[in-house]
């Protein structure tokens, strides 16, 4: 992989950008990669600018188990459009750090971390933000706690859910909301939670088992590895097919790149939901809360993970909100790029 030249970084200077010669060119053609010290951590994020002066910064948020690669169809897009684009790889994910304790997951956490970067790389300036899976939970803290560092954001397959329910505001375990019929397509969090399931992925070939199973790879009777309802199968995922969903030579690249930190960042994600909890206890109290940004919410019909039920109530959480239908499965942004590539244009041109 292309990796930027890391100067040395001074604890006492965590928040100070490095050198902009800390510059080599990304992964996704047309883009540089660079690294900022944010939150106490070495991010790595990709750059691209357009030709012309920006008409606007855009800023986007992977998912799990993916990196800033994530973006590749949609960078050079939207550069073409006259934006530049920042893609980092998050926490826990590639060339950016992946600590050990799990309290620097928490989502306000990660949401100040970012605050920091643009503090340093687009200063003064509202971004457009895009964020898919993980990312769109990152995108919803980061809207509801610095809304002043936004001109609009959008987010694809994953809907907004409040992480208290109900007007009591009590604490509610993943585990009741999926017994009691709430989150029933959830299940699989209450495997990848637990610290034990980070034992099971600490090689490269295990690593590629993982990104295989997540991927879609099917037994020769067309059986997967990963359950929405109970999580991986780890009798089945020898026995699967390679996926078809990225070409071979992007899965390399995500072989490669997962397995340079490992899984347990990405997991750690799963492992924060009381903290996110806490966090936004105090504004809850405040009363009904809705986003003031302009949204848009991409849903992925056949994205067995989230269903319909899950979004049927979005709009009662924005002000000024959106949403368009890609018929695709979670990576909608890989399996139909040129739909969603036409939406976020539509919407950008109506902002």
């Amino acid at each position: 992989m292309h990796l930027a030249i890391v100067l040395p970084l001074l604890a006492a200077v965590a928040t100070t950008a490095l050198s902009p010669n800390t510059t080599a060119p990304g992964i996704i053609p047309g883009t540089t990669g660079h690294y900022v010290a944010a939150g106490g951590h070495k991010y790595y994020f990709l750059e691209s600018q357009p030709a012309a002066s920006p008409i606007g910064t855009v800023l986007l948020f992977h998912g799990f188990p993916d990196f800033s690669y994530a973006w590749r169809y949609q960078v050079p897009f939207l550069t073409s459009l006259g934006y530049r684009v920042i893609a980092p790889d998050l926490l826990g994910y590639a060339n950016t750090d992946a600590p050990c304790d799990i309290t620097q997951y928490a989502l306000k956490k990660m949401s100040t971390d970012m605050t920091e970067l643009l503090d340093q790389i687009a200063p003064g300036e509202k971004i457009i933000l895009g964020a898919h899976d993980w990312g769109a939970g990152l995108a919803y803290n980061f809207a509801t706690w610095f809304p002043d560092y936004l001109k609009a954001f959008f987010t694809i397959s994953v809907p907004y859910n409040r992480p208290w329910l109900g007007p009591s505001l009590e604490w509610a375990d993943m585990l009741d909301l999926v017994q009691n019929g709430t989150y029933p397509t959830m299940g699989y969090q209450l495997q990848w939670r637990e610290l034990a399931v980070n034992r099971n992925f600490t090689t490269r070939d295990q690593t590629r088992s993982f990104l295989n199973t997540g991927f879609g790879g099917l037994t020769p009777e067309g059986g997967a590895g990963l359950s929405p309802h109970d999580g991986l199968h780890y009798d089945v995922m020898p026995l699967l097919e390679n996926q078809t969903l990225v070409s071979a030579e992007d899965f390399e690249v995500y072989v490669d790149k997962i397995s340079q930190k490992g899984l347990a960042g990405g997991f750690n994600w799963y492992r924060t939901r009381r903290m996110n909890w806490e966090d936004e206890l105090p504004l809850a109290k405040k009363g009904p809360f809705k986003f003031k940004t302009p949204y848009l919410f991409i849903a992925s019909e056949q994205d067995t993970f989230m269903p319909p039920e899950l979004y049927n109530n979005t709009g009662s959480y924005f002000e000024d909100w959106s949403i368009e239908t890609i018929a695709a499965a979670h990576w909608s942004m890989w399996e139909k790029p040129s739909e969603v590539n036409a939406v976020i244009r539509k919407w950008l041109t109506n902002l």
